[in-house]
């Protein structure tokens, strides 16, 4: 494994299958790994944590980091390149683009965290710029992230091709997250219930297409002192209200557990009648 910190030709010369990070790995990033060391290129793992994605100082200076522990586990990976590059590499004073996320970026997720997705697709942007990966692999925990990416390569006519990761959860249900390693004892208890919601917002769709599953969810589960954010069922090939024709969907949910905010999805089909 080689730790490198810029881009040199020979690896532009080279097929690189890419896994981008910002650390404080943990299972759900390792599924990402094993999946690119399958495509059979060389694969390369990036860890930068990216301060313009960050609306709130206290909430990067929170995040958790440990640049040693996660070489060690890498290492252990067999992986070929480790990319750890200084912020001045990715954003140079000569200049860079600053990607804006659009309409769909402000909202959800963006709507609480005000330009967070504008400085995540400007990162990645900056990525597959440097690194010219053949592919890039992103976890579907991250749902609204990856639709946004998946629609920037589109409009930029990028040839890379996105493999998309699925959820890996813990046997109570909670997707793995950086986040999870900072909940409290009672705040990990808390967030197993983000799991059920998901799964109870789904049903109480499939019985009633009208309901408004926030207020009713909020409602009930405000005295968990669980705050919801924002819970949302959408198309998934869209990212907008459903219509009458969808088939595929996906529940969106945010939730603040012991100040901490936490992201999860789940994905369902409905054949049309």
């Amino acid at each position: 494994m080689e730790i490198i910190k810029e881009i040199n030709q020979d690896i532009l010369d080279i097929d690189i299958s890419l896994v981008p990070t910002m650390g404080a790995l943990h299972e759900g990033h390792l599924s990402l790994i094993e999946e690119a060391k399958k495509l059979r290129l060389s694969t390369m793992v990036s860890i930068f944590v990216n301060k313009r994605q960050f609306n709130d100082e206290e909430d990067f200076n929170k995040y958790p980091q440990n640049i040693e522990k996660d070489i060690e586990i890498l290492d252990s990976l067999d992986i070929d390149y480790v990319f750890i590059p200084e912020n001045k590499y990715i954003y140079p004073e000569s200049g860079f683009d600053k990607i804006n996320s659009g309409n769909l970026g402000k909202k959800f997720e963006g709507n609480s965290r005000p330009g967070h997705f504008d400085g995540v697709l400007t990162v990645v942007n900056r990525l597959f710029q440097l690194i010219e990966p053949k592919v890039a692999i992103f976890g579907k925990k991250d749902a609204q992230q990856l639709f946004l990416i998946k629609e920037m390569i589109n409009k930029r006519n990028y040839e890379i091709k996105i493999f998309e990761g699925l959820t890996v959860r813990d046997k109570l249900g909670l997707a793995l997250s950086s986040r999870n390693t900072l909940l409290s004892e009672e705040g990990k208890e808390k967030a197993i219930l983000i799991y059920k919601i998901l799964n109870e917002a789904k049903k109480e769709f499939l019985q009633n297409r009208k309901i408004k599953v926030f207020q009713k969810f909020n409602s009930i589960y405000s005295k968990y002192d669980i705050k919801i954010d924002y819970l949302e069922i959408l198309d998934s090939e869209t990212f907008m209200t459903p219509m009458d024709n969808t088939e595929n969907y996906i529940i969106i949910v945010a939730v603040y557990i012991d100040d901490l905010r936490l992201i999860d999805n789940i994905e369902f089909r409905l054949e049309k009648l």
